[in-house]
């Protein structure tokens, strides 16, 4: 009977196997195409929110998250790993940003962002301290087969490297005016190429113990680069607009301007000190014949001292009532006494306009740039709705205007 009752239970547990195995293909569920946050429109929009607050290793790495499990389209992707890039030149990660743009190359060689791309790679290129690899990279994305120009004569050359004329007279195009005219003359620039190379040879060394690579160097150099476009935008502006004043504008400055070109009065004066005031009959007498070696000053209207004998601001006012070939009573200044002979005495006088044509030139021209700097700025903040939060608290903000 036992053996009855184990058959009949070995037997029902083999029907439900059976019926388990039959059903298991409806059972097991098949992976669904994955359809998450990450494949979403909605990843991009969260990428491009966190970039447009500013946070953009947050955005690259949502962007890395999207180009991982996306699928979509060669032309798509690459127009976002041009932007991944991008984001990455930003940081001064260029390593990073080297690795999107050749992908993107890859992906869509024929791209419309490709002009902008390839100067973003040379540019990235150089900040690693791979200059040789930037100038081949230039040659082959711009020269498309052109002859390269005459190297010109070698003045240097540094281990392998030649150092020509031609490689001189660019450096020199950056140096101020005024000094180009003085590398005209062979012992300046001789100084200037040893200076040059001298330079060279350091940068080198720098970038053999890594320096150029460092994160900070590269957010310097970044600094740098935007104020020296900044510059270039802002010269180009203002010259075009400092080109278009007339000598008429000059003049009309010159007539609202008037007391600022003014010659002020002015006396010469030689002069005696003494120690007693029972002295000041002799000390006259000898300053009248100039004898007793008498020290001679020049002084002008509203200076408070005078050479040779310190502050005298009240002394200074009375001598210019005095006329020429008039002289002083005894006048105490600390522990001295002075007798003053006014040699010569030139009053106040206006200044015509030719005599200070190019000083009112300099002065116009000053005021205007200032001007046209402002007005830039504020219509380039007004461009991008500018907003700067003077407290820090955004509740109680200030749109710049």
């Amino acid at each position: 009977m036992r053996q009855v009752f184990f058959s009949i239970i070995i037997v029902l547990m083999l029907a439900v196997l059976m019926f388990l195995v039959a059903n298991l293909p409806t059972r097991i569920v098949k992976p669904k195409e994955q359809s998450s946050f990450l494949t979403s429109p909605s990843q991009i929009d969260y990428a491009n929110k966190l970039l447009s607050k500013g946070l953009k290793s947050e955005a690259a790495e949502a962007f890395e998250e999207y180009l991982a499990v996306g699928k979509i389209q060669p032309q798509e992707e690459a127009q976002f790993l041009y932007k991944l890039g991008s984001i990455y030149m930003e940081l001064y990660k260029y390593e990073k940003a080297l690795k999107s743009f050749y992908k993107a190359e890859m992906l869509n060689p024929k791209a419309e962002f490709a002009g902008e791309m390839n100067q973003k790679i040379i540019e990235a290129l150089e900040n690693l301290g791979m200059s040789s690899q930037a100038r081949y990279e230039l040659e082959a994305r711009t020269s498309l087969g052109k002859e390269k120009e005459a190297k010109g004569k070698v003045v240097a050359r540094i281990g392998k490297r030649e150092i020509t004329d031609t490689e001189i007279d660019e450096a020199i195009k950056n140096v101020p005016q005024w000094m180009k005219k003085s590398l005209e003359e062979p012992e300046r620039r001789l100084e200037f190429i040893r200076n040059y190379v001298g330079q060279e040879v350091l940068y080198t060394k720098a970038k053999r113990l890594g320096l150029d690579t460092k994160e900070e160097t590269r957010s310097t150099l970044e600094q740098l680069k935007k104020q020296i476009v900044v510059e270039q935008f802002l010269g180009k502006e203002i010259q075009e607009k400092l080109d278009k004043i007339s000598p008429e504008d000059i003049k009309l400055y010159y007539e609202a301007n008037k007391d600022t070109y003014v010659e002020p009065a002015q006396i010469k004066v030689s002069y005696l000190s003494f120690e007693n005031e029972s002295q000041k009959d002799e000390m006259i007498q000898k300053l009248k014949k100039q004898e007793g070696r008498p020290q001679e000053a020049s002084i002008t209207e509203g200076d408070s001292s005078i050479a040779g004998i310190g502050e005298a601001k009240d002394v200074i006012s009375s001598l210019f009532l005095k006329e020429k070939g008039q002289i002083s009573d005894p006048l105490k200044i600390k522990d001295k006494f002075y007798v003053f002979s006014i040699v010569d005495k030139r009053q106040k006088r206006q200044k015509s306009f030719e005599e200070v044509k190019s000083e009112v030139e300099y002065a116009y021209k000053m005021k205007k740039q200032q001007e046209i700097s402002q007005d830039l700025l504020k219509k380039a903040l007004e461009e991008q709705e500018v907003e700067i939060f003077e407290t820090g608290n955004k509740n109680e903000t200030k749109k710049d205007n």
